[in-house]
Order: structure tokens, then C-alpha cells, then sequence
């Protein structure tokens, strides 16, 4: 499968070719900006002819039993699997990804494949009580579902296959980084012949979602994104009755290395949560809490460990080595993270290591990660701190144990997941306790997830509703029936 140079909307079971545009977007390749890697546009008409679509196919979609729907998303998986190298290359080409972080990512692919339908039907299963009541549960109608960069394909699949097993008809609309990879995925639901209007896929930005979303036909939403357009998207549907909406930004994600931690394969885990993917998964580690009876043993070998991770600047994009950097995924986010080292700097009672440009052949958005001890006492005043904003970062923070670290992280209030390092397992039951996050981890970095782990956004990070397989949990609605009495 060939990816084109121009890419084209998928609506109503073909790829259309605009004659009218109303805007253009270009894909960069964020190892080297000057080379536009593709093109794709963007019509008002779009919205109308896409919800028409889905407005006609739902009706007759929804009627299909379980076992209807669930052929052509094994059909898919078939057609995923024969074009997994290709989807590969686009996905490293697209954002500077390593081979070993997008083989990661198909890994995910597949233990998600693995649970789907099993998963699936026991949330959609028949129910009944001991007495006279039956239900079941309906699909909403029309979805709409956004990505960002963090795992592209595997969060849009997680999110999209159950939702289309249930009886759903969905619109996706992909970050606009993302585009050669999520094309490669049209062109497989295509392949997979689903029914014309179930799926389509509409590309652009944030004000292309919000056209969509402000038609006010959808039934169900999910937007992941940056902190702020979270807040545009929460403003735009808050007089909108009839829609579920679950939002997912990325987390100030946060670690406390234990005293009694094994120090090496803490650093060794913290590095990878630190630097897989340029710091831009939404589960990326930016915070480390350290026991203060450590604090100068992590420091040495931690900032030691960080400059010698590899960063991919072309030649060795393909490096196996799991801890390669590539670039940040365009100039909005290489200037953020950029302003963000200065108020870093400003804020923190030390710099250890500056976040800065890596000189390169290609001018990419390549940097070199930021490191910043941050006194506790200013940790929830600091913007620099607070702010979860993408790239390789981490703010280094003493504490006198464990309680206090994760007394702050609630009160932060930004934390998708958080991990524990310590040999102590009854420990980390007592703190799983304490602790507000949502997913605690055992001495795994934080960017290690399961697709049957339940995941929010949560705080300034999202709206405490369920993303990844559980999104389906937006997309139905129990219908009950109410049997006559068996017994008299």
C-alpha cells in the first residue's frame, strides 16, 4: 500500500477529491522541516456530506447483530496485519518515531486485537435480575473521535473498534501530525469493505473538530489534545444537551523512587518514561519524586543516564536502542518546550541540565532533554511544574517520603498515572490507597499501559470520562424490558 503525496477525505466508502477548498495543511517532516511529506485539504461541505452519511447508514448498521459487525472488524484486522509494515513507515516517518517505539506501539495494536471482542460482548451482553427484568444495551448513533501524537494508531483503534462493534456510526479526525499513518488506516477500512457512511475521515485541526462538533449531531465525542483546546472543545459543547463528551490531555505524569529501590533499573525505567518519543506520550514521565536518603546517588546517575540516550538526528532514526529520541513533532511544540526551559529555569533551585537545540543536518525540531530541581515547597505555585506541556522534560523533586510525594501529586491535580519504585509491594497497596491518579504502577515507567486497563483523563488533563476501550462505555445506552412475572 502506497501512501500518496496528497492525501484525500474518506467519506461514504470512497476518497474524494475536492474541487472547492477552504483551507490547506501541510505535513512536515519534523526531522527535516523543509521537506513537505504530504498535503491534504479541507471543505465545509464535508461536514453535511459526512453526517448525511452516517445519518442513512446508522439506521440499518445498528440492526446487524453482534456477530454482523464484529466480521468486518475481524476483516480489518486481517488487512492491518498484511500492511503493518507499511502503517510502520509512515508512523516513523510522520512524527521522527525509532523502530523499537512504533514496534511498541504495534505490540499494543495486537494485545489489543486479542481482548476486543471478548471485551466487547461482555459489555454489551444480554442482563437480567433474578426476577422479570431484561436489558440490553443500544448504540448512541453518531461518534465523532479525535487523536493526538501520543500512539496514534494504537489510541484511535482502541477507542474506534468497539465503538463500531457496538452498532456505531463514527467520524474520525486525526491530528493533523498524524496523517500518513491514520491514511494508511483509511485505505484498510476500505479495503475491509465496511458499509458505506458507517466511517469516515475528515482531516484538519483543531477548527475543523470544532466545525464538526458544533453541527450538534453527535451523540458521543472523544478529543485529545493540549490543555487549552480541551477548554475550547468543554466551551463549545456546554450548552449541548445530548452528547457525551470524554476528554484526554497529557499529564504531569509522576514517579517517587523509593529508598529501598533498585536505583539502576529505576534510572533505567525513568529514562524511557522521560525520553521514548521525544517525552510526547500523553503517559510521559515529567515528575520524580526521590526519597531525600537518595537524593545525590539518583541525581549522578540520572542526569549521567540522560546525556548518554541516544537522540536520533536521521542517520540513526532507525536505531534499535529503545531509549532513541526523535524530534518534537513541529515548531509549535519546539518553541514551546523551548520558553518552557526558561521558565524553568527562572522557577527551579537548580538547572542540571538544560533543555536546549541539537545542531543537525536538517534544522529538525531535535532537542536535548531538560532536567530541574525543583524545591517542594514551590512545587504547586510553579507554572513551569504545574504545566504539561510535551517534550523530553523532567522536574527533580526531594521528599522526606513517600506520603508527602503523593500528597502533592494529588494536589497537582494533573497526573494520568503515576509509579512507584520500591521493593516493598505491600507499600505500594497502602499508597494505591492515598493516592487520587488513576493507574499506579509497580517499578514499570509510566508510559507502560494495558489496553484493558481502564484510562481518564483526569484533572486539568481531562473529565474524568473513559477513554481507550472503555470510551464504548459513551456510545450506549441501556434498553430495559419488563417481563411478566414467572412465578405468581
Amino acid at each position: 500500500m502506497k501512501v500518496e503525496n496528497k492525501i484525500l477525505p474518506y467519506i461514504n466508502g470512497q476518497f474524494v477529491t475536492l474541487e472547492k477548498v477552504d483551507n490547506i495543511f501541510q505535513i512536515q517532516n519534523p526531522g527535516l522541516p523543509s521537506e513537505i511529506l504530504a498535503t491534504t485539504s479541507w471543505h465545509k461541505s464535508l461536514t453535511y456530506d459526512a453526517i448525511q452519511g452516517m445519518q442513512e447508514s446508522f439506521q440499518n448498521y445498528k440492526m446487524q447483530s453482534f456477530e454482523f459487525r464484529s466480521q468486518y472488524v475481524h476483516r480489518l484486522i486481517e488487512v492491518l496485519r498484511k500492511n503493518q509494515e507499511e502503517l510502520k513507515t509512515q508512523m516513523m516517518l510522520e512524527l521522527g518515531r525509532c523502530q523499537w517505539s512504533v514496534n511498541d506501539e504495534w505490540n499494543s495494536c495486537e494485545k489489543l486485537f486479542h481482548v476486543l471482542f471478548d471485551f466487547t460482548k461482555n459489555f454489551l451482553s444480554l442482563r437480567g435480575d433474578k426476577k422479570s427484568w431484561e436489558w440490553q444495551y443500544n448504540p448512541v448513533g453518531l461518534v465523532l473521535i479525535s487523536t493526538n501524537i501520543s500512539c496514534p494508531v494504537y489510541t484511535l483503534l482502541s477507542a474506534l473498534l468497539p465503538t463500531l462493534i457496538a452498532g456505531n456510526v463514527v467520524c474520525v479526525k486525526p491530528s493533523p501530525y498524524c496523517l500518513l499513518s491514520v491514511n494508511v488506516l483509511a485505505h484498510c477500512f476500505h479495503e475491509a469493505e465496511f458499509p458505506k457512511g458507517v466511517l469516515q475521515f475528515i482531516y484538519g485541526d483543531l477548527e475543523v473538530y470544532r466545525k464538526l462538533i458544533l453541527t450538534r449531531k453527535f451523540n458521543a465525542a472523544l478529543y485529545s489534545g493540549g490543555e487549552e483546546s480541551l477548554e475550547q472543545i468543554r466551551r463549545d459543547v456546554s450548552q449541548q444537551q445530548n452528547i457525551s463528551v470524554a476528554l484526554n490531555s497529557a499529564g504531569k505524569n509522576a514517579s517517587f523512587v523509593d529508598e529501598n529501590a533498585n536505583l539502576n533499573l529505576a534510572i533505567k525505567k525513568l529514562v524511557l518514561g522521560c525520553c521514548l518519543d521525544a517525552g510526547q506520550r500523553m503517559e510521559s514521565t515529567s515528575l520524580i519524586f526521590i526519597h531525600k536518603k537518595i537524593q545525590n546517588e539518583f541525581v549522578d546517575k540520572f542526569v549521567q543516564a540522560i546525556k548518554i540516550a541516544p537522540t536520533a538526528i536521521r542517520d540513526d532514526r532507525n536505531a534499535p536502542d529503545h531509549h532513541v529520541m526523535g524530534p518534537l513533532c513541529g515548531s509549535v511544540a519546539f518553541d514551546r518546550f523551548l520558553r518552557f526551559q526558561g521558565i524553568a529555569a527562572r522557577e527551579a533551585l537548580e538547572t542540571l541540565r538544560w533543555g536546549k537545540t541539537i545542531d543537525n543536518p536538517g534544522n529538525g525540531f531535535f532537542v536535548s532533554p531538560g532536567i530541574h530541581w525543583m524545591d517542594s515547597k514551590k512545587l504547586l505555585s510553579s507554572v513551569y511544574a504545574g504545566n504539561a506541556f510535551f517534550g523530553p522534560d523532567v522536574c527533580l523533586v526531594s521528599v522526606e517520603n513517600a506520603e508527602e510525594a503523593i500528597q502533592l501529586i494529588n494536589q497537582m491535580n494533573v497526573s494520568k498515572c503515576v509509579s512507584i519504585h520500591s521493593q516493598k509491594q505491600e507499600e505500594i497497596l497502602r499508597l494505591r490507597g492515598l493516592c487520587l491518579v488513576p493507574i499506579m504502577l509497580h517499578n514499570e515507567s509510566t508510559t507502560n499501559l494495558d489496553p484493558m486497563i481502564p484510562t481518564i483523563g483526569h484533572g486539568n488533563a481531562g473529565n474524568f470520562l473513559n477513554t481507550g476501550l472503555y470510551f464504548v462505555n459513551a456510545t450506549i445506552y441501556p434498553v430495559s424490558l419488563q417481563l411478566s412475572e414467572k412465578n405468581f
